[in-house]
């Protein structure tokens, strides 16, 4: 499942790998699955969209968000909003390229490519509006780039259990289950530890362990663990290792639930006291 650092992947390679994207016109819209387009009508979506250019592209948390003007209009224009959920991929194709199985939506750009979203489990959406807000606005900062200072103050007001409230984008937007028990193990947390029994020291170790994680998952273009980014080449030292040994101390890595979700966890490194 894509989480933060496979979106930035996405982001950067949109952006910065040549064919870029900024800069070229959607000639036409071709919608397979009615049911990722949402906010609108698909035909209000599509008539909407060609002859638009994308001008420039940003993320929040999971979220993929491309700035489109209408050339002649000045600055006024709109936003058109990926999430990718389990298992979206947003990627460039030569134009002819066939529409496969899982293709849901195509943008036939001006430069002989095309720009394609694939989604297997068809829970991916895509929303075109005025403002971003208008779909972002229940999310919290992003994970990646929030400071110390709110971190502490959004953390320091609730009494929930660590890991799903690491997983609550309303309380920071980007973290998934992969990252989360990640970023608990280098933190030296245990997932069922209650946020109002953190330290200041545990807080500051928190936050220090959400950056250090995301920045060196988005250098190595995120994980691979369930082989829909195949460039990722970031190495987990707990997700998915359960009965393995753990690289700090050896111990066995073990497998618990916590708030319905999987948690691998070294009770050695993560003591829950």
């Amino acid at each position: 499942m894509p989480e933060l650092p496979e979106v930035e992947s996405v982001l950067r390679t949109l952006q910065e790998c040549p064919p870029v994207l900024p800069g070229r016109m959607i000639n036409s819209v071709i919608v397979l699955s009615d049911t990722v387009i949402s906010g609108c009508p698909v035909a209000n979506f599509t008539g909407e969209l060609e002859g638009m250019l994308f001008s420039s592209i940003a993320r929040h948390g999971k979220y993929l968000i491309f700035r489109m003007i209408r050339p002649g209009v000045g600055c006024s224009g709109s936003f058109l909003v990926f999430h990718l959920r389990m298992t979206g991929r947003l990627f460039l194709v030569p134009r002819e390229h066939s529409i496969e199985r899982h293709t849901r939506l195509v943008l036939i750009l001006d430069n002989d490519l095309a720009l394609r979203f694939d989604d297997p489990r068809k829970f991916g959406r895509v929303w075109l509006a005025a403002n971003p807000a208008d779909v972002l606005s229940k999310l919290g900062p992003d994970a990646l780039t929030v400071t110390p200072e709110i971190f502490r103050s959004r953390i320091s007001a609730l009494q929930r259990k660590i890991k799903p409230l690491l997983l609550d984008q309303s309380f920071l937007a980007g973290i998934g289950n992969i990252y989360a028990d990640e970023i608990l193990f280098r933190a030296g947390i245990h997932p069922l530890t209650s946020s109002r029994d953190l330290t200041p020291f545990d807080i500051e170790r928190l936050c220090n362990a959400i950056r250090d994680i995301l920045s060196d998952a988005v250098e190595s273009n995120g994980a691979n663990i369930d082989g829909v980014f195949g460039k990722g080449r970031f190495v987990v030292s707990v997700y998915g290792r359960e009965g393995l040994s753990c690289s700090r101390c050896g111990s066995t890595i073990i497998k618990i639930r916590v708030g319905q979700r999987g948690t691998h966890v070294c009770q050695v490194c993560q003591p829950f006291l």
